[in-house]
């Protein structure tokens, strides 16, 4: 039996070939992210790069954007959504973990932001209890994020994740 994360993906060992090293070229500096390949992976890129030329830059000099881990919740039994790559955090050491440090303004931008994803990419500044506002997640089953993932190819955004991750364009028309 195959373990799953929260959200019911299948969790992925470190040499999986499903994990690919994500190249998001933001204008505001390069970052690398491992998640998942293919849609999964891509609409959290893409989410990933408007935050960064959106919201607030994402590369610099310390490395708080993380992706693939395998690892239950904190404070849970249940794997997380890192174990199947279908999650990022994004500059954690500013939003750790149970804080609400980000302005009202930012978290407003991000949720109109989520409209563009139908449903597929859930916000952790949204949770009810414990919010995560560092935290990204995939919300829907593959065939969802396909259709979604699909569409997003050929925008701005989408044209420079596929070109700065070339091979990602034949896992997402697979």
């Amino acid at each position: 039996m195959t373990a799953t994360s929260q959200n019911g993906w299948p969790a992925l060992g470190a040499g999986s070939d499903r994990l690919h090293v994500w190249t998001i070229p933001a204008r505001t500096g390069e970052v690398r992210v491992r998640m998942r390949s293919g849609s999964a992976g891509f609409l959290l890129a893409h989410v990933v790069l408007w935050w960064a030329e959106r919201l607030e830059p994402v590369s610099g000099g310390v490395l708080d954007d993380w992706g693939w881990a395998y690892r239950p919740v904190r404070g849970a039994q249940s794997l997380s959504n890192h174990a199947s790559g279908t999650a990022v955090d994004v500059n954690a050491t500013t939003y750790p973990l149970g804080t609400e440090r980000m302005p009202g303004v930012m978290a407003r931008r991000i949720r109109r932001r989520l409209r563009w994803y139908d449903g597929c990419v859930r916000w952790g500044g949204d949770y009810r209890g414990r919010k995560d506002q560092m935290h990204l997640e995939l919300a829907r089953d593959l065939r969802a994020c396909e259709q979604v993932a699909r569409r997003l190819m050929s925008t701005p955004r989408g044209r420079r994740l596929l070109e700065a991750n070339p091979a990602q364009r034949a896992v997402i028309l697979s």
